[in-house]
């Protein structure tokens, strides 16, 4: 209780500041860096924010990519397409050599017809050697060039598409013209019937347009990303400031619960310490009243009994059955004087209770019929249990009350004690002849101070105490204790 007590305030003031910018930050965190003074779930939601936008700036610029990609290659491909159904009529003729002045005628024509529409600026044809044998550019028919990458990839029979603003500028290439953007497409010219390449188309295209409309694109599509990651943020945002709200309030309540425990902690333990200065009170108070009743008994029924004895001894000895009963007595007094010392020591019922407890029970018979030279039947059954100390005294104590009780109210008549273990249940009964005996004892409502004594101490232990009216004007006390009763006793 006491490390709840010291460690309660703490926590309320500085266990909670990570988690909200709420007002109740301890001075400590303001040395803090910027990033640890955000707070845990700022902390969390930032590093998510960045993560959102990294993510959306890699996929804008791959999507820009793919995009040029893909729209390049499309307008090159269609390009290509109609340049390439124009030249496959005339394959065979491209398989030659050289080609004639009217098939020359013809491709001039061709490229001066789809220049201007599809905006070529360029034509070359090649053979599969690398001999240019039509080229739209004065000069460059009938020379032979090294196989290029691109050339060799359209002898291969896939259209090659580049984009720049010069090519061929390294040694031995004849360059092109410096100007905007173009596309560099090489297209394959096959014989269908054949399957066989002859010949390879190269030209070059104006991507001035394609290039405003790629830029179009990617602004379009950095500005979608853009309101994209803003959506993401703006929600993030959202989520910070609920859950800040929501952090904010379920800790004003945890520190008014706290406090109210601290409260609580404090009535505790002042509660704690008055039940500890009662309790020292009555045990003062107990200890008190046992030395007043220690006492009276000193020196009230021990200096009569210790008088008695004086004025017993003291009176001439005679002889006849008069002196037998004296004798008698005076046994019996200085029994009830050894019984009044235990009591007062603390050992009564001590040397009796410490021997087994069918030889207790035994013992304390024959001291009854040697006191009052009655008859007492004892019927004890065979291997009986050993109680724990404080039913095995209650017990004898059953016995003692039940032995008195039948020869004071009925003269010692029949007197029987049977102690016997019934279904797991020690069972003692003492029982006699009451009918010339006295009926006080008979009214559970009435019954004499001993009785009422032995119900209590029997009951404490967890036992049953009855008073009965038998059969044949028999009267019965008897006491039974279940084995766990016996048990958790004993413990």
């Amino acid at each position: 209780m006491d490390y709840i007590r010291r460690h309660i305030p703490k926590l309320v003031v500085g266990g909670l500041t990570g988690m909200s910018d709420a007002p109740l930050l301890s001075p400590e965190t303001r040395s803090r860096p910027v990033w640890q003074g955000l707070g845990l779930l700022r902390r969390h939601l930032s590093s998510c924010a960045l993560i959102v936008v990294v993510g959306l700036a890699i996929l804008g610029v791959w999507t820009a990519s793919r995009l040029q990609q893909t729209v390049e290659t499309e307008v090159g491909h269609r390009a290509a397409t109609v340049l390439e159904s124009m030249l496959n009529r005339h394959a065979e003729d491209l398989a030659a050599d050289t080609l004639s002045p009217e098939l020359i005628g013809v491709i001039d024509t061709y490229f001066h017809d789809i220049s201007d529409a599809l905006g070529i600026s360029e034509m070359k044809i090649w053979n599969a050697q690398g001999t240019i044998l039509y080229a739209s550019r004065p000069g460059l028919t009938g020379s032979a060039q090294p196989v290029s990458d691109e050339l060799a990839t359209a002898l291969a029979g896939e259209i090659s598409v580049s984009v720049g603003d010069t090519f061929h500028v390294e040694s031995g290439w004849p360059s092109t013209t410096t100007g905007p953007q173009q596309f560099e497409i090489y297209v394959p010219i096959r014989i269908r019937s054949l399957n066989r390449i002859v010949a390879v188309a190269e030209y070059y295209q104006n991507a001035a347009v394609v290039s405003d409309a790629l830029t179009r694109a990617r602004w379009q599509t950095w500005g979608l990303l853009t309101v994209i990651g803003a959506m993401f943020v703006a929600i993030l945002v959202m989520i910070l400031r609920y859950g800040d709200a929501v952090i904010l309030r379920q800790r004003t309540d945890l520190s008014a619960r706290m406090a109210d425990l601290v409260l609580l902690l404090d009535r505790t333990r002042e509660t704690q310490a008055r039940i500890h200065q009662r309790t020292i009170r009555l045990q003062e108070e107990q200890k008190a009243q046992l030395r007043q009743i220690n006492s009276d008994i000193h020196d009230g029924i021990g200096q009569l009994l210790t008088v008695a004895l004086l004025r017993m001894k003291s009176a001439p000895p005679s002889s006849g059955p008069q002196e037998d009963g004296v004798q008698s007595v005076r046994l019996i007094l200085e029994e009830a004087m050894s019984e009044v010392q235990a009591l007062l020591s603390g050992t009564s019922q001590r040397p009796v209770a410490e021997l087994p407890l069918a030889d207790a029970v035994s013992a304390l018979v024959e001291d009854h019929r040697r006191r009052t030279s009655t008859e007492v039947r004892t019927v004890l059954a065979d291997r009986l249990p050993e109680p724990s100390l404080p039913v095995k005294v209650a017990i004898c104590r059953v016995v003692q009350e039940g032995l008195h009780n039948a020869f004071k109210h009925a003269g010692g008549r029949d007197q029987q004690v049977h102690l016997y273990v019934d279904h797991g249940i020690l069972v003692i009964a003492v029982s006699n002849d009451a009918r010339h005996g006295q009926d006080a004892c008979r009214d559970v409502t009435r019954q004499p101070m001993g009785l009422r004594n032995l119900r209590h101490r029997i009951e404490n232990l967890g036992g049953i105490f009855q008073v009965l009216d038998l059969e044949h004007h028999r009267m019965e006390i008897r006491a039974s204790f279940h084995e766990y009763s016996m048990e958790h006793s004993h413990e």
